[in-house]
């Protein structure tokens, strides 16, 4: 046996495979594709050749682009904010409610008196003679001013995604110590309580 590949028995070179297409004749074999030679690596300092080829695609509008900073990350709602700000905001329509019909009743200074002869009565402290002066007024202006500006800061607040709920019950507690103000304002109007002679 001899071995292939011996110097008295050649290997003949292999032809290249005829290329068809359907219905057409034999077309040539297509040229190799010679590669470039690689590139030296720039030396130190050296600017880089300029890319070759179609520009890169700009990012979509609002993605950020490699080498700029990205957009600011989204801060997410808070669910329990906004259940609170708005459950804050019904009782302080209720509350807002409750201190208009006060202020109604105290601009009744007929009702007022009578109310508060039957509270000193049953004190055992004779009659009331005070007066309401602009209680009523002022419990009702303060009432509708404090709510109306507690519902736009807080629907400011949670546009902007901010945490609310501390806006509403501020003004339900301004709201109550104005409305308290005024009440003992209108009992502490009665000169006889003042002076301890009843």
């Amino acid at each position: 046996m001899s071995e292939p590949n011996s110097a008295s028995d050649p290997t003949p070179p292999v032809p290249p495979a005829p290329s068809f297409t359907y219905g057409g004749a034999a077309s040539q074999p297509a040229p190799p594709v010679v590669s470039p030679a690689p590139e030296a690596p720039p030396a130190y300092g050296e600017r880089l050749p300029a890319p070759v080829g179609p520009p890169a695609a700009a990012p979509a509008f609002g993605a950020p682009a490699y080498g700029t900073p990205g957009l600011p990350p989204v801060k997410r709602r808070r669910t329990w904010d906004l259940v609170l700000t708005i459950i804050l905001l019904i009782v302080g329509v209720v509350g807002m409610g409750i201190g208009l019909a006060y202020a109604a009743i105290f601009s009744d200074p007929a009702l007022v008196k009578q109310v508060f002869d039957e509270a000193y009565r049953q004190s055992g402290l004779g009659g009331w003679n005070g007066s309401v002066g602009q209680a009523p007024a002022v419990i009702a202006i303060s009432h509708i001013v404090l709510y109306l500006v507690a519902l736009g800061v807080s629907i400011l607040l949670l546009v902007k995604n901010k945490v609310a709920f501390w806006v509403p019950l501020s003004a339900g507690v301004l709201a109550a110590i104005i409305f308290w103000g005024a009440l003992f304002a209108i009992v502490f109007s009665d000169p006889s309580l003042m002076s301890g002679r009843f």
